[in-house]
């Protein structure tokens, strides 16, 4: 590529606007929560807007059962206590992960047994998750991030063989499917986000709200009795006779949605298979034309996954030796000085390594409390997953776009290209 790099006082390679075009239709929302405003319908769940976004989530994920939540951590632990986790259970997560994927197990007094994630996917290793399997775990909890879909045939013959529960953190992963089936139609349970906006927050978003999926009946029902303190018919609804004796309070917590949420949301729904194909066409198209290229490649899916990045981002694996041993953090210094809004090098948070895992914090929990449900929490230390913290310097990210700016995606692709052919004046 003619011209020097910019980070060494070239002209830059981007010159498009490198931010996301595509806009939201914000009218559409408006109307959708004025139009709750006067009418006064401003809390409660199982009815009106609310019951409507439950029923066309269903529809679209293809399942029998939805309940909606606060937040997509208060989902997850609905679905935890609708798995049958408590205290003394162990439950086993990738360690590349997030602490509200599984705090709501956390707080129930169940502990977290981490697992290696798989270097190609970036997503939960099967094998390495069989590997931790004792006779103290309920539940295999795979994260499906970015978008990404998890080995979910491996998983689910796994906790089959075992007798365990999956239930998956699909926070990010609306409308992504395995072997043509949707996340949420798959397995036992799969819970979801709505944080946040679109573009930018959880592809189907409306704030904070968060999403419980299955086809099961009596993990709906646990889920139910769980988490929607006086949801207007729901000991009605109730088929387990031993359910039918709790009062309209339920189990007392209340983490239904507001329906300002839930109105946002359903605007958000309408417009996600666009949006889904729409980045799938440019990520696509940017793939095609920086393949072949040394030193950077996509993160893989699983054959039979499908999904796009629309929370999190595009991931590409680094790999120096392939330039010279240039630093993860040179090469994206050179990118960005290019204008490429590439990001990294970093794969997510490592669980094990948190604090609390890691050291002795007294106090943290009151008097003699070893963790939140005083029950003592697992000790690791940095080595403990060779894999997952070896591929954390190697991994870059790119957000992605619904629609990109005319000429933006060529313009990127050639701020690859130049970076990598003439990586060796960086070194």
């Amino acid at each position: 590529m003619a011209g020097d790099l910019a980070i060494l006082g070239g002209e830059k390679t981007i010159t498009a606007d490198g931010g996301e075009q595509w806009r939201r239709p914000v009218e559409a929302e408006k109307a959708a929560v004025c139009a709750l405003i006067d009418e006064g319908y401003l809390s409660g769940s199982g009815s009106g807007v609310p019951k409507e976004f439950e029923e066309r989530f269903a529809e679209y994920v293809g399942c029998k059962y939805v309940l909606t939540t606060s937040h997509g951590h208060t989902a997850l632990a609905s679905g935890f206590f609708a798995a049958g986790l408590g205290a003394g259970d162990e439950f086993i997560t990738p360690s590349v992960g997030y602490i509200g994927s599984y705090a709501g197990a956390l707080h129930m007094g169940a502990t977290p047994v981490f697992c290696e994630i798989d270097p190609e996917t970036l997503l939960m290793d099967p094998d390495d998750a069989a590997r931790r399997i004792t006779d103290r775990t309920r539940v295999l909890s795979p994260i499906h991030s970015c978008g990404r879909v998890c080995d979910m045939d491996r998983l689910l013959a796994l906790a089959d063989d075992r007798g365990l529960v999956v239930v998956e953190d699909a926070a990010h992963a609306h409308g992504s499917e395995w072997d043509g089936v949707k996340v949420g139609n798959l397995g036992h349970i799969a819970c979801f986000s709505m944080q946040g906006s679109t573009p930018g927050g959880k592809p189907v978003a409306g704030g904070e709200a968060g999403i419980v999926a299955t086809n099961d009946r009596e993990l709906y029902e646990r889920a139910l009795i769980y988490c929607h303190l006086h949801r207007p018919g729901a000991v009605q609804e109730l088929t387990n006779p031993v359910y039918r004796e709790l009062e309209p309070q339920l189990l007392g917590w209340k983490w239904r949605p507001h329906p300002l949420a839930m109105a946002i949301g359903l605007v958000s729904l309408e417009h996600l298979p666009e949006r889904m194909d729409r980045f799938e066409a440019n990520r696509e198209a940017l793939f095609r034309k920086i393949e072949g290229l040394p030193g950077i490649r996509p993160v893989c899916n699983y054959r039979k996954a499908k999904g796009v990045e629309l929370y999190g981002g595009i991931r590409f694996i680094y790999e120096p030796e392939a330039l010279g041993g240039l630093p993860a953090a040179r090469f994206v210094a050179a990118m960005r000085a290019e204008g490429a809004p590439l990001n990294g090098p970093g794969v997510g948070h490592m669980e094990h390594l948190r604090s609390i895992y890691t050291k002795d914090l007294p106090g943290l929990w009151g008097a003699g409390h070893d963790g939140p449900a005083n029950v003592p929490l697992p000790r690791y230390r940095e080595g403990d997953f060779p894999v997952s913290e070896a591929i954390r310097g190697r991994v870059l990210s790119y957000p992605g776009h619904i629609q990109a700016a005319d000429g933006f995606i060529d313009q990127f692709a050639a701020a690859f290209r130049k970076v990598v052919l003439q990586h060796q004046q960086l070194l």
